[in-house]
């Protein structure tokens, strides 16, 4: 069946009678998100695996496993099972000359779902390593698959199968901090009111009623209370470690556009790339909700989805990428170079590409810390916009992210006010994003305008706004406050092994000429030490848009290829 749907409909087979999938539901996308090969398509599939005849029941994973095959229904049917749901749901069944797998078939991670030999048959098991040939060899077949693994996995978080139960405070610190975490690794959620029968019998089914909150309920790993992220991964079988045996060609520390692009080139360039990302892929990019002047999405695309199709990239073409890992320094003294991690683990690699990106500046606000996560924010995803709902917002910066988080929050919120330092946007943001805002009359713009103060028991209830010419003050019943103002890079891990500017931001190219010890010339990205690339926000002088990003993470691909052959020769 789809998800939690309608009644059922004859499909052929009322042994596995599949549900009519709900109005707006993921599912309904079956042509895609189910395809059936051609028998010529099955033909050109049959030389990359090996055919087995199955009985009734046959298990051919369980949720939990890792490096699970794909199977190609030859005859018979298989069932898709979610041990996570009460009653262990199934959640399709894939008929002749369908395929199984999602998105867990491009890593290593854990998978969500069972499967299992729905009637008797014949399947064509295709190994990890034959799946990603495959995919190369038969390009038309490949495009049928990765967009259908891509739509699984979107509809299982949409659906919140195969994944956990958060029983929490919907306006909790520690509640938001994980289902942020699980929703921008791309993993099913769904929360629960820990004042709900069905939350207070969950609890009691685990022993767990007298756990800090937020608890995650995980089929496999019972209750956790109040995890950190690192636990969490851990925990559910998403953390990939990187192989301390393996020296690899290039490191990509951060997973923003930059981050990804370099490893999407790199990994499909035949280089063993790893990629060090601290929280999820995609950056501040991927809390956008929706970027419009990115080239060839005429309509936009989310941040969210322009970060989960280049993760996918990447990891199709072979490249780790180890989520939450946290670096804590480089030791470039010798070759290959040696990068810290926070759990003590060393990882040797060639070339490194610094990629980590900014974050958002804090107010100078006396009580900040106090409302970090009951009402200040950094990110304006769906999860916090849910908690915007009939109230009033203020969003502080005057960038494209302010701009975007603005009009997104716009068709929740009762008003959302932008507060400004200057006079105008006109030079941070885009043009189409304030003509957006004008128009809205859902959206005041305040100008010369801070806040002042926050207000509340508990919980962000009250705002105050200054006026930096007048003084004048302004109290507004603001429950939360998203802060966009200006970024400081993540670069303090790399100490002062390569020349950074006064404010932090990475030198690259011309910049690095006092300090640059080779004889060539440093390439356009490279930082003081060769072989060390920068690019994105964290470069200094760059352009901090998502296209321009890209287009440096692409071409720091160039320059690592130079340095390599060059190890090679010496």
């Amino acid at each position: 069946m789809f998800g939690r749907m309608s009644e059922p409909i004859d499909d052929g087979n009322q042994r596995h009678p599949v549900r009519s999938p709900r109005e707006g539901s993921a599912y309904a996308r079956s042509a895609q998100i189910f395809p059936v090969l051609s028998d010529e398509q099955i033909d050109r599939c049959l030389p990359f695996g090996s055919r087995e005849r199955l009985p009734e029941g046959a298990v051919l994973f369980r949720r939990g496993e890792r490096t699970v095959d794909c199977f190609v229904i030859l005859e018979g049917c298989v069932e898709i099972v979610d041990p996570a749901s009460k009653d262990g749901e199934v959640i399709t069944v894939h008929q002749r000359h369908g395929f199984t797998g999602e998105l867990d078939l491009f890593n290593d991670r854990k998978i969500l779902v069972d499967g299992r030999m729905g009637d008797a048959g014949e399947v064509l098991r295709i190994r990890r390593a034959q799946l990603h040939k495959l995919l190369t060899a038969e390009p038309d077949i490949g495009e049928i698959i990765t967009r259908a693994l891509i739509l699984r996995r979107v509809a299982l978080i949409e659906e919140a199968q195969g994944g956990v139960t958060v029983i929490g405070d919907i306006r909790g610190g520690d509640s938001l901090r994980v289902r942020r975490f699980l929703r921008r690794n791309g993993y099913p959620v769904r929360l629960l009111d820990p004042a709900s029968a069905e939350a207070r019998a969950c609890l009691a089914e685990r022993s767990a009623t007298d756990m800090p909150l937020p608890v995650v309920i995980d089929a496999a790993e019972g209750a956790l209370p109040n995890p950190s992220n690192r636990e969490l991964a851990e925990a559910l079988g998403f953390f990939e470690a990187p192989d301390p045996s393996v020296l690899w060609d290039v490191t990509v520390v951060g997973a923003g556009p930059s981050g990804l692009a370099s490893a999407v080139y790199a990994a499909s360039e035949g280089l063993r790339t790893l990629v060090l990302e601290a929280e999820a892929p995609g950056g501040q990019a991927a809390t956008s909700s929706k970027i419009e002047n990115y080239l060839g999405f005429p309509t936009g695309i989310s941040g969210q989805a322009l970060a989960g199709r280049a993760q996918v990239q990447a990891q199709k073409f072979g490249a780790v990428i180890s989520v939450p890992q946290q670096v804590v320094g480089i030791d470039c003294s010798t070759r290959p170079y040696r990068i810290r991690l926070a759990d003590g683990a060393v990882v040797r690699t060639w070339c490194i590409v610094v990629a980590a990106g900014v974050i958002y500046r804090k107010l100078g606000v006396a009580n900040l810390e106090t409302y970090e996560g009951f009402g200040v924010h950094y990110a304006a995803t769906a999860i916090e916009a849910e908690l915007c709902r009939d109230d009033e917002v203020a969003v502080v910066g005057g960038g494209n992210s302010a701009g975007q988080a603005a009009v997104f929050l716009s068709r929740l919120a009762r008003h959302v006010h932008i507060l400004i330092r200057g006079d105008s946007l006109a030079a941070s943001m885009s043009d189409y994003l304030v003509g957006r805002i004008e128009a809205s009359p859902k959206i005041t713009l305040h100008r010369n305008t801070e806040v002042a103060a926050l207000h509340g028991d508990g919980f962000l209830q009250r705002v105050t706004f200054r006026n930096g010419r007048t003084g004048d003050e302004t109290d507004r019943p603001v429950t939360n406050v998203f802060l966009m103002i200006g970024a400081a890079p993540n670069t303090d891990w790399l100490g002062d092994q390569v020349k950074r500017d006064r404010n932090g931001f990475v030198c690259t190219g011309a910049e690095v000429m006092d300090a640059w010890p080779l004889e060539r010339a440093p390439t356009p990205l490279e930082t003081s030490l060769p072989g060390v690339f920068a690019v994105g926000d964290a470069r200094a002088q760059s352009v901090k848009r998502v296209a321009s990003a890209v287009g440096e993470g692409s071409v720091s691909v160039q320059s690592v290829h130079r340095v390599l052959t060059e190890l090679r020769n010496s």
